[in-house]
């Protein structure tokens, strides 16, 4: 390994066990403020949904929906995987959308969270960089190793990146809304999967992977051109499409995308809720939002005559369908 970037890997190790030590202790902290406000004698405004994959993170978490502000600080500060089965595959996280109504001191305790997770999210980063010439698997492994040294051997990083969204100022009115999981299926060519299965496993040690570079060299000429490379969101979010103000009240603490209504309101979109977001409001009450299923709507979307893709994939490590009929 040339020494530009190894020499680094110790330094960043360390680094990300600092980071990771005051993450935890952030995620505590905000657990722990938003647990004693549930337990006050203030009551604060919650919305909660429970599609059936919120009901299962409500199990998983050991809490339930009549205690809503419990049951989010402990969706906050999961950061490792749990023991059920299904939450092992890393693209799974535990998701359960909403809005909760906070004072502003939680509102800080969230941030300063923020702020560690994406301090977690560049270093882990800078620690593959610093193994770009590496193979994925093994770049992934001592990515691992450096979490369980650190003490968090269970850490979900996807967990651990995404980041809580806020309402930093009390907006007037919130639209919520359920948003379509989207597909994205692209043609590859056999020589991109070849060369994406040699780099997933180089020493040729993975017997799956071997498996399905033979499934590869096996494939009939005449069907290299229906390769094709199929990505979908584990499942609909709901989106807080828009944060309303009334023009001139908003002070820049929300959002991403911004602009102007008509009617001189200013908005700005949040983004998708797949935890709950805090919304600051010092009396309570949430503001006016609008209410939507406890799960999305059936698509009414006609499907393609000529997307016909195979439901299980051929090359599973590339998520690499066969497209047409056989």
């Amino acid at each position: 390994m040339p020494p530009s970037k190894g020499h680094k890997l110790p330094e960043i190790a360390r680094e990300i066990s600092r980071a990771l030590i005051e993450m935890h202790h952030r995620a505590m902290d905000l657990r722990s403020a938003l647990e004693d406000l549930e337990q006050g004698s203030r009551s604060w405004d919650s919305y909660l949904l429970r599609p059936g994959f919120a009901i299962d993170a409500a199990a998983q978490l050991n809490s339930d929906f009549d205690h809503p502000h419990k049951l989010a600080a402990a969706l906050f500060a999961q950061l490792d995987y749990t023991d059920d089965p299904v939450a092992a595959d890393a693209r799974h996280t535990l998701q359960i959308p909403g809005l909760l109504a906070v004072p502003q001191k939680i509102i800080a305790i969230a941030q300063e969270l923020n702020s560690a997770k994406h301090a977690v999210q560049q270093l882990t980063a800078e620690f593959k960089v610093a193994l770009a010439d590496r193979p994925v698997l093994e770049r992934n492994e001592r990515l691992r190793d450096v979490l369980g040294d650190s003490g968090y051997p269970r850490t979900h990083l996807r967990q651990c990146y995404r980041q809580i969204l806020l309402c930093a100022d009390t907006p007037d009115a919130i639209a919520l809304s359920w948003v379509k999981a989207r597909k994205s299926i692209r043609k590859v060519t056999l020589q991109w999967c070849e060369k994406k299965l040699i780099q997933l496993d180089p020493l040729g040690e993975d017997t799956g992977i071997q498996y399905q570079r033979q499934l590869l060299a096996g494939l009939h000429p005449s069907q290299h051109s229906r390769l094709r490379q199929v990505q979908v969101q584990s499942r609909p979010n709901l989106q807080v499409a828009e944060i309303f103000y009334e023009d001139g009240a908003f002070r820049g603490n929300t959002t991403e995308h911004g602009g102007s209504s008509s009617e001189g309101e200013v908005y700005r979109q949040v983004g998708y809720s797949a935890m709950p977001v805090l919304v600051r409001c010092d009396d309570g009450r949430l503001p006016e939002f609008t209410r939507v299923e406890d799960n999305p709507p059936a698509s009414r979307r006609r499907q393609r005559r000529d997307l016909k893709i195979a439901p299980e994939p051929f090359l599973p490590a590339l998520r690499v369908h066969l497209h047409g009929a056989p």
